[in-house]
């Protein structure tokens, strides 16, 4: 010390490849398209960053040398560390959440060094851009007729609904947010690695599970009101319009309570309610 060059060490283990909590094999998949964007960017000639990779069952003494007890983990080893376990870099859990963009900023926070754009292999071949083309081009005499005929499923008003309930769960969700974020549905709790994290106390980060779980109480409460709105008003039973409004008020009163009780563990920011100062 000090080296003229760090090393990004990704721990693996492929006994837990199948287990899709810890996302090894996906991890992984992104730590090598963080070494190939690296020398791209830098076209082969930048020596002072080095990518690898430790299999469990093929060095257990690193996992011992580095102190690694968990997985997945991903470590930094800087010019100026003398010991491996004391003086490296390792990545936050919660930072995976990202995948490659997040190992990208994790070296270029804790070097000097520029890992530079990510570069992804294409969803689809040439090959298979071409058959999926040739497939539509012969579907679109089919597809023509029916349309012009109004028996696509485009003509369906039921098909229309549903597509207004899905825009609204997805808008109301945060499901937006997890792509562009590409959070993960939950964590691996860190005290018990057989345990899962679905709601995740903190303003920083949310989990998709959460975020799917408000997005549903929302919807409840929308379809309530929608059905209040468009269908109890032909029920003609004035006794069954009571039921049916005092029903929707309890589940929506029971869903906006969550809400709130789940914003305030979160955050810990309170909603309080005030009465007319004229009751007091």
């Amino acid at each position: 010390t000090p080296r003229p060059y760090s090393f990004l060490i990704f721990f693996d283990a492929a006994n837990f490849h199948d287990k899709p909590e810890l996302r090894l094999r996906e991890l992984r998949r992104e730590f090598e398209i963080v070494a190939s964007s690296f020398i791209t960017n830098h076209n082969s000639s930048n020596t002072k960053l080095f990518f690898g990779d430790i299999e469990f069952r093929e060095s257990q003494s690193s996992f011992q040398l580095f102190g690694v007890n968990s997985l997945p983990h991903v470590r930094l080893v800087g010019p100026t560390a003398k010991s491996l376990k004391d003086d490296s870099d390792v990545m936050d859990q919660g930072d995976f959440s990202r995948l490659a963009e997040s190992m990208a900023e994790f070296v270029e926070s804790r070097t000097k060094l520029t890992v530079g754009p990510i570069h992804r292999p294409p969803v689809l071949s040439k090959m298979q851009l071409g058959l999926i083309t040739a497939l539509l081009l012969l579907c679109l005499p089919l597809v023509a007729k029916r349309i012009f005929a109004g028996e696509t499923l485009l003509h369906d008003p039921k098909i229309w609904l549903s597509g207004a309930v899905f825009v609204y769960f997805f808008s109301v969700s945060g499901a937006m947010h997890n792509i562009i974020r590409k959070m993960p549905m939950f964590l691996v709790d860190r005290n018990d690695p057989n345990k899962l994290v679905f709601f995740y106390q903190g303003s920083g980060m949310q989990l998709g599970a959460e975020g799917f779980a408000v997005g549903f109480l929302y919807t409840v409460v929308g379809l309530l009101l929608a059905a209040v709105t468009h269908v109890l008003v032909y029920v003609k039973d004035a006794t069954a319009k009571r039921l049916a409004m005092l029903f929707t008020l309890l589940v929506s009163f029971w869903a906006v309570k969550k809400v709130i009780l789940l914003d305030n563990w979160k955050t810990g920011y309170g909603i309080h309610g005030f009465w007319p100062s004229s009751w007091n």
